[in-house]
Order: C-alpha cells, then sequence, then structure tokens
C-alpha cells in the first residue's frame, strides 16, 4: 500500500462512542440509587451527574472543527467557519479501528478527535495511521523544541 504525503478527511463525532458515553451517564445517574446514601444525597449526585454528563455530551457532539488535514507545512484543522488554524500533533493513540489524535493550535487550546469505525471509513484510516507512523518523530521533536 502506498501512503500518501498529505491527507483530509471530514471529521463529524462518532456516534458509537456518543452512545457509549450516553450509556455511561445513566448508570452514574443510577449509581448513588444502589447505595445506603440519604435521598437527599442520591438526588444530589443523580443532578450532578445529568448536568455534568449533558454539558459533556453536547461538547463531543458540537467540535470546534469539522475538517482534518496533513500537508506537507503540518496538520490544519478547519474550523465551522472556514477558517484555517494550523495545529502541532501533541500525540496519538492507535487501538484496533478507533484512532485517537491530540492536537494543539493557537496558544495552548487543544483538540482531540476520536475517529472510529462509524466516522471514518476504513481506507482513510488505514492512510492515517502509515502517517502517522511516518510524522511522529518529526512532532514530537517539534514539541520538543518548542
Amino acid at each position: 500500500m502506498k501512503s500518501a504525503p498529505t491527507i483530509a478527511f471530514d471529521y463529524a463525532p462518532s456516534r458509537l462512542v456518543a452512545a457509549t458515553a450516553f450509556v455511561v451517564l445513566v448508570l452514574a445517574i443510577v449509581a448513588p440509587w444502589s447505595s445506603a446514601l440519604p435521598a437527599v444525597a442520591c438526588i444530589a449526585l443523580s443532578l450532578l451527574a445529568i448536568g455534568a454528563g449533558m454539558f459533556v455530551i453536547r461538547a463531543f457532539r458540537t467540535p470546534r472543527f469539522v475538517r482534518i488535514a496533513y500537508r506537507g507545512d503540518g496538520w490544519v484543522l478547519l474550523d465551522r467557519g472556514g477558517a484555517e488554524h494550523a495545529a502541532l500533533l501533541r500525540a496519538h493513540r492507535h487501538l484496533g479501528a478507533f484512532v485517537t489524535l491530540d492536537w494543539r493550535y493557537a496558544r495552548r487550546a487543544r483538540f482531540r478527535a476520536v475517529l472510529a469505525p462509524d466516522n471514518l471509513d476504513a481506507q482513510t484510516r488505514r492512510r492515517l495511521v502509515v502517517l502517522l507512523r511516518r510524522t511522529a518523530p518529526d512532532d514530537a521533536a517539534a514539541i520538543a523544541v518548542r
């Protein structure tokens, strides 16, 4: 398989990851009720879980960036308004069909993307993994310098 020097793909949050987060949220809501805590504490903990969980799931479902690209000059993230942001890949992990990417852009802002089988096709994911393996040492050196 040939590896391309550039890659670009649209990014949308994984429905599989969002559904898993929702299941965890439901379990967090129910968990206090199976303990010996007073009812008031169970209500408070359940409401806290609902508030925090819905905030996190909503933030996950509406990402700041909708397109990711790697060009000869580095990574570029495209936001909803069409503006490009140069980014430095800080870390990446590949576990089975899942790939996580962690970028730093602007001064200290970060963006993390989870790529799963439902939000990135297999061919693009394979090309991305090859590209990540090839470019990772360069990004690690760039982080150490900055």
